[in-house]
């Protein structure tokens, strides 16, 4: 009786075991997270998931996975599975990292026919899996950004934003940064035929994006003045400039002295649909008789060590973590909307320092320029960066203290908009 009994015991830890490992074995399989022992969570120094934030609209989710330090993680899908109702799935393998309990406990809710869901939990003793469910099959990018690190997730329902055309020579040259034709222009100004402007089904979207705030006060002058409130000034009067005619919907990432990650700025504008994106600087160089205006467009590199510099300084990291960046970039930034990033950054740069130079003569210009900022990876609309002038140069912190020539550029920055919306460039969108 002993022996049979034991021998029923073992059968059922058999089957028990049996069940565990085919329940495991049907998890990893269908990507769902399953309740591993929390061996990584055990050590206080290893990473860990501290946060899943995410921002959203019916064709666009970013999604962001914080871990503080860097991890090892790699990307992939799973394909819908009817017979077992599971939707079309991403997800990211973190490995050894632990996470908190109450993100295990508590899914991020979407359900706005793009996303259901993101969840996350322990794979295995040495992974953590956060698993994002679609309503629908999905192109998808992930990349990493440092210092804190965090993993990034653009998820696109609708594939790239449709390519603006580019305006035709002869109104390109008669704008307020009117510039000589390009050499691979087809057509002369005269001989180019007339823009199309289709009736605006609604008002053209701008969204301004303050640098820096809050704990981050950018670079500071030698008397002290705060980059971080001198361009939350020149946004405001952007704002105010550009809202006069009705024309244009313009919003704010912030109104206030608060600090929102570079991450979230640019998800902010795809969120809220915007056609352009205009992020104010203010320069900064030890070379402190360096001086000018330069507006800047989205690239893998830079034409010289001052702007790599520049970038790493406004992404708040080492010049050599510039380097993670550079294949997603290239995947994401197409030719034609770079080009309409080039457009816009000529115009805004011309007409800024314009108006400073009709209250400061001899205002310079630094051009147009490419540089890898993290701001301007992934937003889905024509965007630029706006460095107005050194503020650690003695005299130019001197004039942003003056609100002339804070209207000034603000003015700049507003007619330069008010052009790129009112020739059509943006007429055509049926958001």
């Amino acid at each position: 009786m002993e022996g049979e009994a034991r021998e029923r015991i073992d059968l059922t830890l058999l089957r028990r075991h049996l069940c565990a490992a085919f329940l495991a074995f049907l998890l990893c399989a269908t990507g769902l997270p399953f309740a591993a022992p929390p061996a990584a969570d055990a050590a206080p120094d290893v990473p860990r998931v501290s946060d899943i934030r995410a921002w959203t609209n019916e064709i666009y989710t970013r999604v962001a996975i914080d871990t503080g330090e860097e991890v090892s993680w790699q990307a992939s899908t799973l394909r819908a599975d009817p017979s077992l109702r599971l939707p079309p799935r991403i997800f990211i393998d973190i490995r050894g990292a632990g996470i908190r309990d109450d993100i295990l406990r508590k899914p991020v809710e979407v359900r706005n026919g793009l996303l259901r869901q993101v969840r996350a939990g322990r794979f295995d003793r040495d992974t953590v899996r956060v698993v994002i469910d679609l309503e629908r099959e999905s192109t998808y990018r992930v990349f990493a950004l440092p210092d804190p690190f965090r993993i990034i997730v653009d998820i696109d329902g609708e594939g790239e934003i449709p390519v603006l055309p580019a305006l035709s020579a002869d109104v390109a040259a008669t704008g307020p940064a009117a510039a000589e034709p390009s050499p691979d222009d087809a057509s002369s100004p005269q001989a180019a035929p007339p823009v199309s402007t289709p009736a605006r089904k609604h008002r053209v979207r701008v969204m301004i994006d303050p640098g820096h705030g809050g704990k981050d006060p950018g670079a500071i002058g030698p008397t002290g003045l705060k980059e971080k409130d001198v361009v939350l000034a020149i946004g405001r009067k952007v704002r105010e400039k550009l809202s006069l005619s009705g024309e244009f919907d313009v919003r704010m990432t912030r109104d206030d002295d608060v600090f929102i990650p570079l991450e979230e700025r640019t998800a902010m504008a795809n969120k809220g649909r915007a056609d352009i994106f205009v992020s104010l600087h203010i320069n900064a160089s030890p070379n402190r008789r360096a001086e000018g205006f330069s507006t800047y467009v989205l690239s893998r590199g830079a034409s010289n060590r001052e702007d790599l510099e520049l970038a790493a300084r406004e992404n708040g990291v080492p010049v050599g973590k510039l380097q993670g960046v550079k294949f997603i970039i290239d995947d994401m930034f197409t030719g034609a909307r770079k080009n309409e990033s080039l457009r816009l950054a000529k115009t805004v740069n011309d007409a800024v320092v314009r108006h400073v130079s009709t209250r400061y003569p001899g205002a310079q210009s630094l051009g147009l320029k490419q540089a890898p900022f993290y701001v301007l990876v992934g937003a889905r609309m024509t965007a630029v960066l706006v460095e107005a002038s050194f503020i650690s140069n003695v005299r130019e912190e001197a004039r942003l203290r003056d609100p002339s020539c804070i209207d000034g550029i603000a003015e700049g920055v507003a007619e330069a908009v008010r052009y790129y919306g009112q020739n059509g460039i943006l007429a055509h969108s049926d958001y």
